[in-house]
């Protein structure tokens, strides 16, 4: 997934597993909590994928009786589309193509960055830029939801990824867990990327949130 794919729908359909998984196995809920406890209305998503956690967030607004906005971004104009297909363009959501590692933005230009399923794409170099870079965009915090490393994690993931016929599905999922950061491992790349006082919450199904708070 990390480079351009050659079938589309094989990867739209790749995303939709990705956004049950979400919905159901813990990657939605936290983002959702964290931007409704931040009370955050101007929301930038990195690496938005199929923008169904986006379409969350600004769902659960709507039912607060909230007016919130989301700019879904990613680096590939493939997800971009699909995104947009996906969420029928909800009028709430804006859809910019561009790299999270240099993000198009002046200094806490959001109230809240989120990044979900995308920190372990990323070797720790490159990862402290991204951190970096969602630090400095939140004015209030970044908030990254991604897969815990463990072997435990990987089992359940390769069981998971096994109900699915996606190509993509079966090779990416497993992959991803090894890929993964741990709690300890997140933490220290927060505080390499300038974070003033990190914190970590260890979510359900293999999950964690990384938010940044102000001492």
């Amino acid at each position: 997934m990390d480079e351009p794919v050659d079938d589309v729908d094989e990867l739209a359909a790749n995303l939709r597993d990705i956004a049950l998984a979400n919905a159901r196995l813990g990657g939605t809920a936290p983002v959702v909590r964290a931007v409704r406890e931040l009370r955050a209305v101007r929301i930038l998503d990195v690496g938005c994928g199929a923008g169904d956690v986006a379409l969350a967030m600004v769902r659960d607004a709507e039912e607060r009786g909230v007016i919130a906005r989301v700019t879904c971004l990613d680096v590939s104009e493939q997800m971009l589309e699909i995104a947009r297909r996906a969420t029928g363009e909800h009028h709430a959501l804006a859809f910019v193509r561009a790299d999270g590692l240099a993000l198009p933005y002046p200094d806490r230009a959001f109230d809240a960055v989120t990044c979900t399923l995308s920190l372990h794409h990323f070797e720790p170099g490159p990862a402290t830029a991204l951190l970096r870079e969602l630090r400095r965009v939140a004015k209030q915090t970044p908030i990254v939801c991604d897969l815990r490393r463990s072997a435990l994690a990987f089992a359940a993931v390769w069981l998971w990824s096994r109900t699915s016929r996606n190509r993509l599905t079966r090779n990416d999922a497993p992959l991803s867990v090894r890929r993964a950061y741990t709690p300890d491992e997140a933490l220290l790349l927060a505080r390499l990327a300038g974070w003033r006082l990190p914190q970590l919450r260890v979510e359900r199904f293999f999950r964690m949130t990384l938010t940044d708070e102000a001492p």
